[in-house]
């Protein structure tokens, strides 16, 4: 029998309720495997991280106050993730006559005094990643995608280039090389700016990390986990074929999240309202689920109104749970405009400021949602035809994936959504048949599924037989001497050569971008002729 050693883990995340909760639902499958937790997070998470008996250290700002800015609001009205800047920007705007606040040095203080056995990160908190890797370079680190758009392919473009235009015939996946080149020029940038001051440039922010990053997964010293259902989105075709797990959804079980809800805590019930739910949902026929979550536009006003005049136009009963934009009945406003929505809520309507929605979404007819890969994993598991009405970021790819899988259905951008629409297309979905059997049998396949069981067991195995025979150090050690040699080399070579050993390495691996290039270089060619 193999004794299974106990390690510490260290958990960093950032940003929405939908980054902390899959993250929380890990850490909890840690912990009952005997391993210690430690969470890195927002304030508002750390708090709900303690309510489960976890340690946790603030390591950010709030993303409600950073999404709720005017730079947050515009963002998400205009569908550009890129006007948002970064919550680093957003905190020095925002301490602008105090003393700045060093969030990555706050980050790498903290977590070195947990001393982790493992430092698991999330996307958004990667460049405080980074900076601890470069101030402890042996401690193993394993970065945790929630979605699909963290690995390059020729099928999804990155997230921050979506509004890139593209050259006719150009593949999607040149997106991604333009993406790592823009990061590697700023890392090039910065590494000549540290050495004029007599620093020495930190390894994990050079080209050649960037490059590896991206291009070179198969390379690096630790896998990348994708934590969401391979019955869903499974692996592209032109993906490493090791080093990239694709876990299964990370969720806190249904009974829990009931469990929690009628014990009150902020997570999963605010208010004392899961009592009122229960009630409601027996009333009547199986209700609508409308929630935005973290996102907004134009106002809450407008939010309500969309809302209610949706169910009012499907003629059907509606939870709709307020969200950051703090939806109620009241926020439809005082107009006799509004007179018949306030009268239609009366029957047909509960506004809840939160809800568990393992629980709450299988009892759901229909799920509208701003499509966050979190809220519709649950509502696919669910088994419930979803609406994404996307805002920006992943939302996107996820509404089209959506509606080409025949899961349920999408929408413009949601500043162009009407209630009419929406209303017609709740209609569609909630009776559609190869819809409503589409969802039954994709849910089935998504219930055999243990997300968090198995990330336990691959970390675990991971850790013993990667960590714990030398495996990973050999690796790591390869990588640290390729970055060094990479960081020496920067006042030697520019960054165009750089660009163009990449393009030698990429037309080796990727048979489109050798198409590609080889077609333009012929044009050219033609062309000079």
């Amino acid at each position: 029998m193999v004794v299974m050693a106990s390690y510490r883990f260290a958990i960093a995340t950032q940003g929405t309720r939908g980054d902390f909760q899959p993250v929380l639902s890990l850490g909890i499958g840690l912990a009952r495997a005997g391993h210690v937790v430690k969470f890195f997070a927002n304030p508002g998470h750390c708090k709900m991280a303690k309510e489960f008996n976890f340690d946790a250290s603030e390591i950010s700002i709030e993303a409600k106050d950073f999404l709720q800015s005017e730079r947050g609001l515009k963002a998400m009205e205009l569908g550009d993730l890129a006007l948002l800047g970064s919550t680093a920007e957003f905190a020095d705007e925002q301490n602008s006559t105090a003393e700045e606040i060093d969030w990555a040095e706050i980050f790498c203080r903290e977590v070195s005094e947990f001393k982790p056995d493992l430092l698991i990160w999330t996307p958004l908190v990667g460049y405080m990643a980074y900076a601890f890797k470069d101030a402890n370079p042996q401690i193993p680190t394993i970065m945790a995608g929630y979605q699909p758009h963290v690995i390059p392919t020729n099928h999804i473009g990155p997230i921050l280039m979506q509004r890139l235009e593209m050259e006719p015939e150009q593949p999607l996946m040149f997106r991604w090389v333009m993406e790592a080149q823009s990061e590697a020029k700023s890392s090039y940038d910065r590494g000549l700016r540290e050495i004029a001051e007599g620093r020495t440039p930190g390894l994990y922010s050079t080209p050649q990390f960037c490059f590896e990053r991206y291009f070179g997964v198969e390379e690096m010293p630790s896998p990348i986990l994708l934590s969401y259902s391979p019955a869903w989105w499974p692996a592209y075709d032109d993906w490493p074929k090791v080093n990239v797990e694709i876990t299964g959804n990370w969720k806190i079980p249904k009974a829990e999240q009931e469990a929690a809800a009628a014990k009150g805590g902020s997570l999963f019930n605010a208010g004392g309202q899961h009592e009122a739910c229960v009630n409601f949902i027996k009333a009547g026929e199986p209700p609508v689920y409308i929630g935005w979550g973290s996102m907004m536009v134009y106002s809450k006003e407008h939010m309500a109104r969309l809302a209610v005049g949706a169910l009012k136009e499907a003629g059907m009963r509606g939870i709709i749970v307020g969200g950051w934009a703090e939806l109620s009945e009241e926020s439809l406003g005082d107009g006799e405009e509004y007179a018949d929505l306030k009268e239609f809520c009366k029957k047909s309507v509960l506004f809840l400021k939160s809800a568990p929605h393992e629980w709450l979404f299988p009892q759901c007819a229909c799920c509208v949602h701003h499509g966050g890969i979190g809220t519709a994993q649950v509502s696919l598991s669910a088994g419930v035809p979803t609406i994404v009405t996307p805002v920006f970021a992943d939302q996107k790819d996820i509404a089209k994936k959506m509606e080409e899988d025949k899961l349920g259905g999408c929408t413009p951008h949601l500043s162009k959504v009407t209630a009419a629409d929406l209303g017609a297309l709740i209609q569609k979905c909630c009776s559609d048949p190869d819809i409503i059997r589409n969802c039954k049998e994709l849910a089935a396949k998504m219930q055999e599924e243990d997300g968090v069981g198995y990330t336990v067991s691959f970390l675990e195995k991971f850790m013993n037989d990667e960590v714990g025979s030398g495996k990973w150090k050999k690796k790591n050690d390869a990588q640290i001497a390729r970055l060094t040699a990479s960081a020496e080399k920067l006042k030697k070579v520019r960054i165009e050569q750089v660009f163009g050993m990449w393009n030698m390495d990429l037309m080796a691996k990727y048979p489109v971008i050798k198409a590609y290039l080889w077609d333009l270089a012929r044009v050219m060619a033609i062309g000079y002729l």
